[in-house]
């Protein structure tokens, strides 16, 4: 027994919609609200199929049942088709539905010509807004790849989306509401300041005799009137950008006489900045030979430093062990006898320099001032402390 071709169409939107439900329970499993979006959805895309199957039959002339049921879903299967291509691409590495993405709509806006072919306006955009409009919305949000509906904060890139964010900036930029931090008021009063910069250039361009026309006054009653909305009697600072505003407006003409220096030309470096230069790389250069021409002279008075490591000095340069303090005492006291400096006495007593000034100070005072380089024994000798 051969089936008819109503048993055939049955069928196939019966087999059709298991296959999809299947799909959607296998990619949201568990989530009860996305299950009855994916039945109002496989709802809209039979509810479109009926006007493709209507639209087949009367406009193009597609009269067998057969063909028809074979030709009627091919919009609704690639629509299906494009939206699991547009949830795989989500969930690749770029994140984004892509192309499959724009395809979904554009399948869309085509199914609904053969909605208002079939039912006339009215009619037409029930089944346009039912059928395929529905139908895309909601497989979208069954199936996850609507972009903002899963990631809140993140902007499309497309063609479209791009297109229509530059369109809104303008539309925004041309109300003057593109800064959302000014209220009404603020707006209110920067427009009302444009204008007066604008009346108060034309109004300056005018010859004392102009002003004094119908014209000329008309003018002045229009600056008055932007002034006052502007508010720059009781804002200090809205009257600074009135005034900034119209000199520069005023002065617009002198920017054609500005000196600037040319881009194309190569900048000399400055001579005076040259020369200094080069005087400082002279003297360091004269810094840096002297110090290595003469490197043991620096430093050579001063003391060795004790090192805890002692070991791993050379044998000509290993530190002199240290003095008792009463040899230290006695060698300060030689060498405050002897007119030594201070610096050279302190390497014999291997004490420090501060600690050896403080004993000839104290010395001083209690012998009296010594002559440099004295004999030794020309002082008389005090009992050690």
């Amino acid at each position: 027994m051969i089936a008819s071709p109503a048993m055939l169409v049955s069928g196939g939107l019966v087999v059709a919609g298991l296959v999809v439900w299947r799909a959607v329970r296998h990619l949201r499993r568990g989530t009860p609200a996305i299950r009855v979006a994916a039945l109002a959805a496989i709802g809209c895309t039979a509810y479109s199929a009926d006007t493709s199957w209507r639209f087949a039959a009367d406009y193009l002339d597609m009269a067998g049942a057969v063909e028809r049921a074979a030709m009627f879903s091919a919009a609704e299967l690639a629509l299906f088709a494009t939206a699991l291509m547009a949830r795989q691409n989500l969930n690749g590495p770029n994140a984004a539905p892509g192309v499959p993405g724009v395809l979904v709509w554009a399948i869309t806006g085509v199914q609904i010509i053969p909605a208002y072919a079939e039912s006339g306006p009215v009619g037409g955009t029930v089944r346009a807004f039912v059928g395929p409009v529905m139908a895309a919305m909601l497989w979208h949000l069954a199936m996850g790849i609507e972009l903002r509906h899963r990631k809140p904060e993140a902007s499309s890139n497309g063609f479209g989306a791009l297109v229509a964010r530059e369109l809104r900036e303008r539309l925004l930029s041309r109300l003057g509401i593109a800064e959302r931090h000014r209220d009404a008021a603020q707006i209110t009063r920067d427009r009302a300041t444009v204008r007066a910069v604008a009346l108060a250039s034309r109004l300056a361009e005018m010859s004392p005799t102009r002003r004094d026309e119908r014209r000329g006054r008309r003018i002045a009653r229009r600056l008055s009137v932007a002034v006052a909305r502007a508010s720059v009697g009781s804002d200090r600072e809205q009257r600074r950008v009135l005034l900034d505003q119209l000199a520069v407006r005023r002065n617009a003409a002198a920017l054609a006489t500005v000196e600037l220096v040319s881009p194309w030309d190569e900048r000399s470096p400055d001579p005076a900045a040259s020369a200094l230069a080069a005087h400082t790389r002279d003297q360091m250069a004269r810094a840096t030979a002297s110090i290595r021409r003469y490197p043991r002279t620096l430093f050579t008075d001063l003391p060795p430093v004790d090192s805890a490591d002692g070991g791993g000095r050379s044998p000509e340069r290993a530190a002199p062990a240290k003095l008792g303090t009463a040899d230290a005492m006695a060698a300060i006291e030689r060498g405050w006898a002897d007119g030594l400096s201070v610096r050279e006495t302190a390497r014999r007593a291997t004490r420090a320099p501060s600690y050896v000034h403080g004993v000839f100070v104290r010395l001083d005072a209690e012998r009296g001032r010594r002559s440099p380089n004295a004999p030794a024994g020309s002082a008389s000798p005090t009992a050690k402390s």
